[in-house]
């Protein structure tokens, strides 16, 4: 063996930056395996592991694999191959370990593969290195030379050469549609509107590949660590609630339009944690969610090595085990140029997409979605950032806008050219703020809000604008088509190092990218500078109308509540907790049950009361019951919701007027949105049968007016419960379970205690006091023909607002008895009354 040399970083990127070209220049994998081996790094750390066996393995190789394992001690790795299994079998592990390099070799090809990883990592670590005295004295330096003279070829070529281009960019608060102002609830109504027209144009991206390490999730079975995704936030995957948001805007859709469509779901996996193989077994254990495989395609990322800061040496945990983790959700884009996605969306006719992150489960409430989707799609913007307010301070990414100022060549002019302005809104990490020269300075004196924005990674794309940006940066190369590159030198990584069989904590981390700094390629070009917001009455709204990209803001707890990490219990600090997504879930919750007119709805309570007491009040619905606040507000009307009462609606068609629920009431239908219907293998594409779901009125439904539920309910004392899993222990409670095409009624009536009405399939279950005696009247009719006994029918205002209309099919009508005569001559009074004081 021999000792290893401590090299420094600049050195073994100047060295690095030389073998890069070196293998430009090679037509095929057996040139750059000649490359390398003539490096005197390889040929000196050759023959003192010649005695191990290592290169008979490495030789007996596929060509590919045997590059990325040769080309480790030549890129500073040397350490990776220097320690032989237990068993001294090399084959299995190294075939392990290069098939792994290989697809890092492959995905980072247009910046040199697996040596320009290492080399654009090394540049970043130096870069964060630099002190912010010489960033800043580069700064100055830079703005001195653009304040003197007049500006030739020659000064702008001096320009270039230096760090950054950090003189010749200006970040500006950025302009976009507040859905929070005065105005919001109409303009988000509008917007709303238009994305939800715009539903047969539109695809969703799932970057769901994160491992979620802070999470600290395990499988209860076998102990597995498991990845975000996997999170059973309200009793369910958290992958499975970003489907269900989904199908409830497509349900929305075919109410009001009677047509249904599909959207297409692209979905970026990764290996970490398993996270690849545990989505597709999801998606296959819920039978695809009722719809065709083929209208999903998932795509795995790269896992990236894990790098030491101080030596740029990679963290090795096991023979031939290096410390991978995923290299950012910005790998998005060159995945799918790579893999095919953007033509696949292309052939099913898609336009735009949305994109959203699996941590953030309150990205799908209201009108969030929709409204970002209207505004980009109703204007063919390139991209667009959903956004909120900020504290300062806070360890999170913010929007800004982004003014570049370039030399345009233009020999027709004296000067040869002249300076114009590139513009964009677009996305600053909190680690670059420093960098850059952004301060974070609140919004006004006293105010603990920032100026800027934060970014959400609730995206909105335009599929052609990011097409033609990511082929761009592929034909030109270098780290243009990584989007955001960053190495995030904060953050400390403990692992077991096998050489001193230790556990270590280093400052470490990999080269990320950024998916939200596509923007910064999707910019639109001024000769002048253009005015911005404060700049006078509309400029605001011109500049906005000038750019490819765009912003919609609107209050924090209606965009991003993500469960990022679990909660320490020691502190009540829930910022980025399942604990506090849930918190805000039900201050949602709260706010949506105010819009219903309820006379009484409990308070949430404070985050203290709420750790140890637990939420004031629980209401869950299933998104297709909206997902817009103004549906559900016309389903949902007067009532209450006493204290310490649950109440949750697992339906799409429900109706409760004047509902006091003092207690849990827990409603659920097996088919929500429509039925089950079989395919053949033939049809459905595959080898065996399968389902798919067609929205349609053969669901369960419930109406309720007048009623009264009243029992124990929830055991808020139980040390067993965990509510943001929606896992609690009641001591009764009034179930309604509602099998495939079925409907559940009650009327003017009181029910106590611990009940359960299970409604078969194909009957409606009608409740009602019986006499004086205080019991109940439980009627089971069989459900004529294919239709309901009543529906709502949807349509849209002019404004963009949608009005629902409470209709029932007069042939079916039952009201056979006195009492439901009654209640339904009192129904027709009541919503008179009701309409009046909504």
């Amino acid at each position: 063996m021999f000792e290893e040399q401590q090299v420094s970083l600049e050195h073994e990127a100047e060295r690095l930056q030389q073998l890069v070209q070196q293998l430009a220049q090679c037509r095929s994998i057996a040139d750059k395996i000649a490359v390398i081996q003539e490096q005197p790094s390889f040929q000196q750390f050759k023959p003192a592991m010649d005695w191990t066996g290592l290169w008979e393995a490495v030789e007996a190789l596929p060509l590919e694999q045997q590059y990325v394992l040769m080309a480790l001690p030549v890129i500073g790795q040397r350490h990776v191959l220097m320690m032989p299994p237990a068993d001294g079998k090399w084959q299995g592990p190294l075939s392990l370990l290069a098939s792994r390099l290989c697809r890092v070799e492959a995905f980072y090809d247009s910046m040199g593969g697996l040596p320009g990883y290492q080399l654009k990592s090394l540049q970043l670590v130096l870069a964060g290195n630099s002190s912010a005295q010489q960033q800043q004295q580069q700064v100055l330096d830079a703005a001195a030379a653009l304040a003197t003279g007049s500006h030739t070829q020659q000064q702008q070529q001096q320009q270039e050469g230096l760090e950054d281009a950090q003189a010749h960019v200006t970040y500006h608060v950025p302009p976009g549609l507040d859905l929070a102002g005065e105005a919001g609830s109409e303009l988000g109504v509008s917007a709303a509107a238009q994305g939800l027209l715009a539903m047969p144009y539109l695809s969703e991206i799932l970057p769901v590949g994160g491992a979620g390490d802070r999470l600290g999730l395990r499988c209860e079975v076998t102990g597995e660590g498991l990845p975000a995704a996997m999170l059973p936030y309200c009793g369910r995957p958290m992958m499975a609630g970003l489907i269900r948001d989904l199908q409830a805007k497509e349900y929305l859709y075919w109410q009001l339009t009677g047509t249904q469509v599909t959207t297409p779901v692209a979905i970026m996996t990764s290996d970490a944690k398993g996270n690849h193989d545990r989505i597709s077994s999801l998606m296959d254990s819920q039978g695809w969610f009722g719809r065709a495989p083929d209208s999903f395609r998932l795509f795995r990322q790269p896992m990236v090595p894990v790098i030491d800061a101080a030596d740029g040496r990679w963290l090795l945990t096991a023979s031939c085990k290096v410390m991978m983790k995923p290299g950012g959700h910005g790998a998005i884009w060159k995945l799918m140029h790579d893999q095919g996605v953007f033509d696949w969306l292309q052939q099913q006719g898609r336009l735009a997409s949305l994109i959203r992150q699996v941590s953030n489960p309150m990205a799908g409430c209201d009108t969030t979605l929709l409204a970002l989707a209207g505004s980009g799609f109703s204007a063919r913007r390139a991209f667009g950032f959903m956004s909120c307010e900020r504290v300062v301070g806070a360890a999170e990414g913010m929007n800004v806008l982004q003014e570049r100022k370039v030399w345009v060549e233009d020999a027709t002019l004296p000067e040869g050219g002249s300076w114009q302005f590139d513009y964009a809104i677009t996305n600053v990490e909190y680690t670059e703020f420093e960098r850059l020269g952004i301060a974070d300075q609140p919004m006004h004196e006293g105010s603990s809000h920032s100026a800027f924005p934060a970014n959400t990674n609730i995206l909105y794309v335009g599929l052609a604008a990011a097409r033609a940006a990511v082929e761009a940066a592929v034909a030109a190369g270098g780290g243009e088509v990584m989007p955001g590159l960053i190495f995030n030198l904060k953050k400390k990584v403990k692992f077991f190092d096998p050489f001193i069989q230790e556990e270590r904590e280093v400052r470490a981390g990999r080269m990320e990218c950024t998916m939200q700094n596509l923007a910064d390629s999707l910019t639109s070009r001024s000769a002048a500078a253009l005015a911005g917001p404060g700049a006078g009455p509309g400029a605001e709204q011109a500049l906005m109308e000038r750019l490819s990209t765009f912003m919609v803001y609107n209050m924090r707890r209606k965009v991003t509540s993500s469960a990022k990490k679990k909660r320490d219990p020691r502190s009540s600090h829930i910022h980025q907790t399942p604990e506090g997504a849930f918190y805000d879930l039900q201050r949602n919750a709260w706010q949506v049950l105010q819009r219903c007119g309820m006379r009484h709805v409990p308070p949430v309570g404070d985050v203290a009361e709420y750790l140890t007491q637990g939420p004031g009040f629980i209401f869950l619905f299933h998104p297709a019951l909206g997902p817009l606040w103004d549906v559900i507000s016309q389903k949902i009307r007067g009532g209450a919701l006493l204290d310490g009462s649950e109440l949750v609606l697992e339906v799409a068609e429900a109706r409760l007027l004047d509902v006091t629920v003092d207690g849990s009431l827990l409603i659920h239908a097996d088919n929500v949105m429509g039925h089950l219907e079989q395919q053949n293998a033939a049809d459905a594409g595959s080898s065996s049968s399968s389902s798919r779901l067609q929205y349609s009125a053969a669901n369960g439904r419930v109406h309720l007016m007048n009623v009264t539920v009243q029992n124990v309910g929830v055991d808020w004392h139980h040390p067993g419960n965990c509510y943001w899993q929606h896992r609690v222990n009641r001591h009764e409670a009034c179930r309604v379970v509602l099998h495939g095409r079925s409907e559940f009624e009650a009327y003017d009536c009181k029910i106590s205690g611990d009940q359960v009405f299970e409604v078969p399939d194909g009957f409606r279950m009608v409740v009602t006091a019986a006499g004086s005696a205080g019991g109940l009247s439980v009627q089971l009719l069989p459900l004529q023909g294919d239709k309901p006994t009543w529906q709502w029918a949807y349509s849209m205002e002019p404004s963009g607002a949608l009005q629902l209309q409470f209709v029932r099919n007069a042939a079916l009508d039952l009201w056979s008895s006195p009492v439901l005569a009654a209640a339904r001559s009192r129904q027709q009074n009541e919503e008179e009354v009701l309409d009046f004081v909504i």
